[in-house]
């Protein structure tokens, strides 16, 4: 990780290493692949499939690479831990992206492309499935008799329910899409098809009025209620006799290597290495910033607990 950090610092000194330019293009790559991001954030015009070629990898990763460099996204790295810097720069990404994808919603409102995005995400994380044949059936029990498997069955009962209201004021929609899935399993209260839930919940919401006008502060606000149970979670998935090899690797004054955390703790080195390379896993796995405010944050309170609890 120290090797990928030395590109962006070398990024945020103003030079650019044939290296580092492929690290950062390959790091975007895996981005896009990872999150699905829409090609919209490319450019308006761009057709909305979630399939980049290579040459619109390239093309993004130099939008973003003027991006940080005209709004100096990178004039306080040294203010963070040397073993964090890689992290940092991802949520510069991902803050990027999150505004260029609001920018759109402002426009337009929230896409049934988002919406399935959204709905899937939710779906695994709080209800249940099955694949039957060609279909995949959710549940908010792990019950799938008599499924619903056309609009025409439900429509008469989801046009009860109540429109839930978008706006270009509507700084996060999760919450809305959440509330719209939970209301259709609510007064339905059986089996659906993953494509009859995904309809009727894009259905539920009520777009009809968005400004054009987009303020790019709008993703700075700090969500401090999901920082602080991210954190609970990485802690509860560590051990405390680990904590100062963390400190000292993630959070140290000056950059450590793995042989001096090593020797220090009496480790073999693969050990460390594995530690570290764990709690980092910890930390992707459970959190991710949605700008760089959000995510200095996160790693401001993760150090004082971890200081609180060594």
């Amino acid at each position: 990780m120290m090797n990928k950090a030395k590109y962006i610092v070398k990024l945020a000194q103003g030079e650019m290493t044939l290296d580092g330019y492929d690290f950062i293009v390959s790091l975007i790559k895996h981005l896009l692949i990872k999150y699905r991001w829409p090609k919209i954030i490319l450019d308006d015009n761009t057709n909305n499939d979630n399939y980049w070629s290579d040459d619109e990898v390239i093309s993004f990763t130099h939008q973003i690479l003027f991006y940080i460099i005209d709004k100096k996204k990178l004039k306080n790295y040294y203010k963070i831990p040397i073993s964090y810097i890689e992290y940092y720069f991802r949520t510069i990404i991902v803050s990027y992206v999150a505004n260029k994808i609001k920018e759109q919603q402002n426009k337009f409102g929230l896409s049934f492309d988002d919406t399935k995005r959204v709905s899937l995400e939710i779906l695994n994380d709080l209800y249940f499935s099955r694949k039957v044949k060609n279909d995949v059936l959710w549940n908010k029990e792990n019950i799938f008799t008599n499924p619903v498997k056309d609009i025409d069955s439900i429509k008469d009962i989801i046009a009860c329910l109540p429109k839930i209201p978008i706006t270009s004021k509507t700084k996060h929609y999760k919450p809305r899409v959440k509330t719209a899935l939970n209301d259709v399993f609510n007064i339905i209260n059986r089996p659906i098809t993953q494509s009859v839930i995904i309809n009727q919940v894009f259905g539920l919401f009520d777009q009809s009025s968005f400004a054009v006008n987009y303020d790019e502060q709008i993703t700075s606000d700090i969500r401090e209620d999901v920082v602080i149970h991210a954190i609970n979670i990485i802690i509860s998935k560590i051990h405390v006799i680990d904590i100062p090899i963390y400190i000292d690797y993630y959070f140290g004054e000056k950059k450590i290597s793995l042989k001096i955390i090593a020797e220090k703790y009496d480790l073999p080195k693969s050990t460390a290495h594995y530690k570290i390379n764990k709690f980092r896993k910890i930390i992707f796995d459970n959190f991710t910033p949605n700008n760089e405010q959000e995510g200095v944050w996160f790693l401001e309170n993760l150090h004082k607990i971890l200081d609180e609890l060594k």
